[in-house]
């Protein structure tokens, strides 16, 4: 290693090793991070003020399992015939072992949705420049857009969590009307038992009818019993779905007015958009101080070699003499 080589490597050490030109740095453009620290939170501040507090309201409901159809099930029967099988089936339905995670796919199906949609008109939260209260419609040739109402309510105002180990439903809203976020969610959860009643009814209508029919057509004295006892039992389950308010959702908790801010305040806001601002300018500095040394010892580098003679070539010259 010649002089030139071990000056250079030295030199590259010593700068490794000090710090002070990036303090200096550092300090010389103290007013540049102020600057920068100051700008960042005023567009902050200016981006955060046409943005709205947000609200959360949650309401905490239990499934009810209507695994007993108004007292009809098969092993409790009061009359001294069983149902059979066909009955049993009949009579209950599909059974679900996942019958939560079924509830809480119901709740978030497009079907109901749209239906909660329309029946409380939430469309004129979406567009409250173009709906017109006090006549109840919307401005002449406005038309909502339903399908971008729909996604935007499915994504950011309507969150429905499932609590595995205490099958507990969260049905929440989020929205910067505090009252509006606990009124949705409330009536949320009345909104799907009335529905699900509905479902139910209008089932046990079509197998009325339908059992209504099959029984003036038959004349055996056994299936007429068998039709009897399935009209008995689709009777039962009417009375048990009109009876039941909270027919498929049992509140435990519903939802309250908030007092609190969803989302983060605006001072905090601000706050880390200056820190931002403060970090972004010093890493400028200090990637600028780096950037310069390694350019200046390239150069030093490039500029002690520049006029010291090739080994190799003269290596090979020699050995071909």
């Amino acid at each position: 290693m010649d002089v030139n080589q071990s000056h250079i490597t030295q030199q590259t050490a010593a700068m490794d090793m000090d710090l002070m030109p990036y303090l200096m740095a550092l300090l010389n453009a103290r007013w540049l991070i102020f600057a920068s620290m100051l700008v960042f939170a005023v567009l902050t501040a200016w981006w955060v003020k046409g943005k709205p507090y947000l609200y959360e309201s949650t309401a905490r409901v239990s499934v009810v399992h209507i695994d007993d159809p108004g007292g009809v099930s098969p092993d409790d029967r009061r009359a001294s015939q069983v149902l059979t099988l066909v009955e049993h089936g009949f009579v209950l339905g599909t059974k679900h072992d996942n019958y939560e995670h079924v509830i809480q796919a119901r709740l978030g199906s497009r079907e109901f949705t749209e239906r909660f949609l329309e029946q409380y008109n939430v469309y004129k939260e979406f567009y409250p420049n173009q709906w017109l209260e006090e006549d109840d419609h919307w401005r002449e040739g406005f038309i909502p857009d339903r399908g971008e109402v729909l996604t935007t309510f499915g994504e950011k105002v309507r969150r429905i969590v499932l609590d595995e180990e205490t099958q507990i439903l969260s049905i929440s809203m989020v929205w910067p009307d505090a009252a509006v976020a606990r009124d949705w969610a409330n009536q949320y959860v009345y909104t799907f038992n009335e529905y699900m009643r509905g479902r139910t009814l209008a089932e046990v209508q079509r197998k009325q009818e339908f059992l209504e029919g099959e029984l003036g057509r038959s004349e055996v004295v056994e299936i007429q019993q068998s039709l009897f006892r399935l009209i008995e039992a689709q009777t039962a389950i009417a009375m048990l779905a009109n009876a039941r308010e909270e027919y498929v959702l049992e509140v435990i908790d519903p939802a309250a007015l908030p007092f609190r801010s969803f989302n983060m305040s605006r001072k905090k806001r601000v706050v880390i958009g200056a820190i931002a601002g403060a970090m972004l300018a010093t890493f400028g500095v200090l990637a600028w101080v780096l950037l310069g040394r390694m350019l200046r010892t390239l150069l030093e580098y490039r500029a002690a070699h520049k006029d010291k003679p090739d080994v190799t070539s003269e290596s090979d010259t020699s050995l071909g003499a």
